[in-house]
């Protein structure tokens, strides 16, 4: 009896060993506006591939990225503002409230673009410096494909040089989160460079969609893969994990009323009410 009661410990410890960090059983709170399941698509355009979205605290609009390099803004209900296309496989965008300007990843290059939505162009280029810890190639550079950087986020801290850092969500080769100075006061020529600062302790699998909550002060994370959305401090410390909605999510926003928006690969903008706020989360 003793033995078959050790083996079986051993089986049940072995099960909890193996078993996914990243499945949460926390069910994000949120509601449809519409009957559930459906109503919630607000993209009349029918954006092929968007791969990354914000929300314009200034504009009060979304601003969504496409693999097609296409750069949209929407009005929150859906309703179309300007289109433009920027050669290139764009994968996220991010915008500094200060400025209004937004902050555009182009994956492959690694780059990061500084785009005025007044005047509809791009002021300055920001390459990654891919060294970290002595290391050059830290964020490997793929020959044919690449898994770079999928998501961004910036966060405003007034007594940062450059008025707050970035944070990009790196797919694989590491897939990471990374912290990163942008010169965005300090340098004023066409072409400057950003350079990582810190790599956070997030073990998850490509971090495809990315905003900063200032209401908690924590990063948002989407893994699409798993459909797994976090909140993360900027320590890199896990507050909360959730089973999120959705597929292939590479874009997510909140906007001021508390609406959630999440951009699918597959195509389509959802729109849902988050009740984390209601809840007190």
């Amino acid at each position: 009896m003793r033995t078959k009661a050790l083996w079986g410990l051993i089986i049940l410890m072995l099960v909890a060993c193996s078993s996914d960090q990243h499945s949460p059983t926390m069910r994000f709170p949120y509601e449809w506006l519409d009957e559930p399941g459906y109503g919630g698509d607000i993209d009349q355009q029918k954006i092929p591939e968007p791969s990354g979205m914000c929300y314009h605290p200034l504009r009060k609009t979304l601003f969504i990225v496409s693999d097609e390099g296409e750069i949209v803004e929407m009005e929150t209900d859906g309703t179309p503002v300007f289109w433009q296309n920027i050669p290139g496989d764009l994968e996220a965008v991010t915008v500094v409230p200060e400025t209004g300007l937004l902050y555009i990843v182009k994956e492959g290059e690694d780059v990061i673009l500084e785009f005025d939505a007044d005047k509809k162009h791009i002021i300055r280029t920001f390459p990654l410096n891919r060294m970290f810890e002595g290391n050059p190639e830290y964020i490997q550079k793929q020959e044919g494909y690449d898994n770079g950087i999928e998501s961004i986020a910036f966060v405003p801290d007034d007594t940062h040089p450059e008025g707050g850092v970035f944070y990009l969500g790196n797919q694989w080769d590491p897939s990471c989160v990374l912290e990163v100075a942008v010169p965005l006061n300090s340098c004023q020529k066409k072409v400057c460079e950003a350079r990582i600062q810190r790599v956070l302790p997030l073990e998850m699998d490509d971090p495809a969609a990315m905003y900063f909550d200032f209401r908690t002060g924590l990063l948002n994370i989407v893994n699409d893969a798993d459909n797994i959305l976090v909140e993360m401090d900027l320590k890199g410390k896990i507050i909360r994990e959730y089973a999120f909605l959705g597929n292939d999510q590479e874009g997510i926003a909140v906007d001021e009323q508390g609406y959630l928006y999440i951009a699918q690969d597959m195509g389509g903008i959802i729109k849902v009410k988050d009740l984390r706020y209601n809840s007190g989360h």
